[in-house]
């Protein structure tokens, strides 16, 4: 696979399989973006559906960001595709400048609506003609990476409400569990569907993380454990996420927020779990202020994706085993990335 936007690709897919290896070649990932010129003018949208799910806006635009940008290591000319949030099984979607939601549609456990797989369902028509049009559009320019389907476990939070969702789980959880089952299923049959549409084109997968796997990779996560109990985590979250990490090849955990750290040693005991990446959340100290979190995660065997300041790059680089370890920063300009990661081959030189 060639990506005309990305001229290191071969050596870039090198170190992304040996990350998914737990090993390293001359220095960590690094994924590190800069300006490469100036982005040729895209008309704005319409309105938010436009924004997410217009195939010919999102080519336009897509393809005027990643030609403006320097991909410098392990960086990847891919974006976020939110319209993987459209799929709600036939649910109102509400669309939003920063994102795109659904209305409940549990409303009565005794008589719940389908969870199975709809040929027809107009949130997968728009995800289908999005991956279409980028995949007939890029010429091999760049990577389209996989929309972002919620995870069965936070999708029906949304679809039952999450306050109600939470005493459901109290007070319906044999139904919870069948609907969990049953999403499961059609979440892998959106997967198939969406990587049959890329395999003529490109080897691999990624999604909205930016992390190439050479086969079947997903990051998963359930945003409501948040508002869960060990053991109701137990119960309820962690067979999906066992699933998840069964079924694909790699699997890297999105822990999002202070209130998910209770369930982080219990995710580390998934022995095919392959990393976790931490998100502080609003209003928290992001960075290297977490670096002891990164060494405990790192202390379990599995790999850590971090975003840092350009700054903390070579105190990650001295501090993180180097082996599992993904950095995501941004320079100011394209000299400046290409010292950054020169600075990370000689800091490995220098640990030797």
């Amino acid at each position: 696979m060639t990506l005309s936007l990305k001229p290191n690709w071969p050596e870039a897919g090198e170190r992304l399989e040996a990350f998914w290896r737990l090993e390293v070649l001359d220095r960590p990932c690094i994924a590190v973006t800069a300006l490469n010129g100036p982005r040729r003018p895209v008309r704005p949208p319409r309105d938010a559906q436009e924004k997410w799910t217009d195939p010919d806006y999102l080519v336009e635009s897509l393809t005027a960001s990643f030609e403006a940008t320097y991909w410098g290591g392990e960086s990847l000319p891919a974006s976020t595709l939110l319209v993987g949030y459209c799929f709600g099984h036939g649910a109102q979607l509400h669309y939003h400048e920063q994102t795109i939601w659904q209305s409940p549609i549990v409303h009565d456990w005794n008589a719940p609506p389908s969870f199975a797989f709809d040929e027809s369902d107009p949130g997968w028509r728009q995800i289908e003609a999005v991956v279409r049009a980028l995949v007939e559009s890029n010429g091999g320019r760049y990577f389209v990476s996989h929309p972002a389907i919620l995870l069965p476990n936070d999708l029906l939070s949304v679809l039952c409400d999450p306050t109600r969702f939470c005493t459901d789980l109290l007070d319906h959880p044999e139904a919870v569990k069948q609907a969990l089952a049953e999403m499961l299923e059609t979440w892998f049959v959106l997967y198939d569907r969406t990587r049959s549409l890329l395999a003529p084109t490109q080897d691999g997968t990624a999604d909205w993380l930016g992390v190439w796997h050479p086969g079947r990779m997903c990051t998963i996560q359930s945003d409501i454990c948040c508002m869960l109990s060990p053991a109701m985590f137990e119960e309820f979250i962690l067979p999906e996420l066992e699933a998840f990490s069964n079924r694909l090849d790699g699997v890297i955990y999105h822990l999002d927020g202070p209130g998910a750290l209770k369930h982080l040693d219990r995710l580390l005991e998934l022995p095919r779990l392959h990393g976790i990446q931490w998100t502080a959340g609003t209003g928290h100290p992001t960075g290297l202020h977490w670096l002891d979190l990164y060494k405990r995660i790192q202390a379990k065997g599995k790999a850590v994706w971090v975003s840092l300041d350009k700054s903390e790059v070579p105190t990650a680089v001295r501090e993180l085993k180097p082996e599992g370890l993904f950095i995501a920063t941004g320079a100011g300009s394209v000299e400046e990335a290409e010292c950054i990661l020169e600075d990370a081959r000689r800091a490995m030189v220098a640990s030797q």
